[in-house]
């Protein structure tokens, strides 16, 4: 099915599900809203991870800051279920 391994994320985001719908009989056409849906969606993703690594990289303290306050409302949560 797949030939060759994608070493990067633009990579796997460009892989689509065309070879399988060949054994199934699916037209191309037919899978290409959902395609190009799940391309956007992914693309959304990737500007926000970009834009969230910028902010860390400028402000690291406060990233670390974040982070720590996270994992005490995450401790105080499960501290308080159990």
């Amino acid at each position: 099915m797949l030939t060759a391994h994608p070493s990067t994320v633009f990579q796997k985001r460009d892989l689509h599900v065309g070879g399988l719908g060949s054994s199934r009989r699916v037209s191309s056409s037919s899978m290409a809203p959902v395609s190009e849906a799940f391309i956007d969606q992914a693309d959304s993703w990737l500007d926000r991870a970009r834009e969230a690594e910028v902010f860390i990289r400028k402000n690291p303290w406060t990233a670390v800051a974040l982070v720590g306050l996270l994992g005490l409302a995450a401790g105080f949560a499960l501290s308080r279920r159990g």
